[in-house]
């Protein structure tokens, strides 16, 4: 019964999508699908649209995962350290680490537990955050430049970050943690933007198989453009309270653009619809099989 009522109701809690299910209508091969809009569309790429040079200092555009667009939502764990027994195995836990880690009850991965027990907090709507925006759902995004800052515009959650390049340092007090921290860029070349990420606040989780962080988190990112069409992105955690030393989330994940006529689809974590399902769930299942 927990198994049929998870099936059942899983696009509410799992995607947290209004309308979610549209974006799956007439995909086969998950490279072509519907936009906001309900407009079918791909990468440019995909398209058969041929790359040019890389432009210089400008990632701004579009974007989704290719060659699935769907390949960013790492429900299992990101692809560099996915949530299996082999890669935990190997995870840098310091004893505190490993002690938070357990403490968390995911719906994925070698500590995945029943559908009562997980206390995942993206699940109750408090923010996804950083890394886990990009370690969680990473679907379409769109990267808007002005001449102080980089924002990107994620689907999933229908938030926005900013990362600053005019040159700032990091507050001297970071005491107000934030669930988006405080992101400093900084081009290191004409194609390469890497984003430091710190003052975050350590309620979040850093993908979808539980992984804890600190407040001490620190989350480079590195967005490097491959030609006009292409750019890679590498996720890396730095924690020494949770890790005994850094480790890759995502190394050179492939994300291409897609036409700027693209509208992101609506996909919000809504409280009223958590409810309903926790109130369907709860009617699905019998206390006894709640218990075991």
């Amino acid at each position: 019964m927990v198994l049929l009522a998870a099936l059942a109701f899983a696009p509410v809690i799992r995607l947290h999508a209004q309308g979610a299910a549209a974006d799956e209508e007439g995909d086969s091969n998950q490279n072509i699908h519907l936009d906001g809009w309900y407009r079918p569309s791909q990468s440019l790429e995909a398209d058969g649209a041929k790359p040019g040079p890389a432009p210089k200092h400008d990632l701004s555009g579009v974007w989704e995962p290719v060659p699935k667009y769907r390949g960013g939502v790492f429900a299992s764990g990101p692809t560099e350290m996915p949530g299996d027994a082999k890669h935990e195995a190997i995870m840098p836990y310091t004893p505190e680490g490993k002690a938070a880690f357990l403490s968390h009850h995911p719906g994925f991965g070698t500590t995945a537990a029943p559908i009562a027990e997980i206390n995942d907090p993206f699940d109750i709507c408090d923010p996804i955050g950083v890394p886990r925006i990009d370690l969680f759902n990473l679907r379409g995004i769109q990267i808007v430049q002005t001449q102080y800052q980089v924002l990107i515009l994620y689907q999933n959650t229908r938030i926005f970050r900013t990362i600053w390049t005019d040159g700032r340092d990091f507050p001297k007090d970071m005491s107000e943690h934030r669930w988006f921290g405080y992101s400093i860029g900084k081009w290191v070349d004409d194609n390469t933007l890497v984003v430091e990420t710190r003052g975050l606040d350590d309620r979040t989780w850093i993908d979808n198989v539980g992984r804890p962080h600190s407040d001490q988190l620190v989350v480079e990112e590195t967005y490097h453009r491959d030609d006009s069409l292409t750019f890679d992105l590498t996720v890396k955690i730095t924690d020494p309270v949770m890790y005994k030393e850094p480790w890759y989330a995502l190394k050179n994940f492939h994300m291409g653009m897609n036409s700027p006529q693209f509208d992101l689809r609506e996909m919000m974590c809504s409280p009223s619809e958590q409810m309903e399902y926790n109130k369907l769930l709860h009617e699905a299942v019998p206390e006894s099989s709640e218990k075991k």
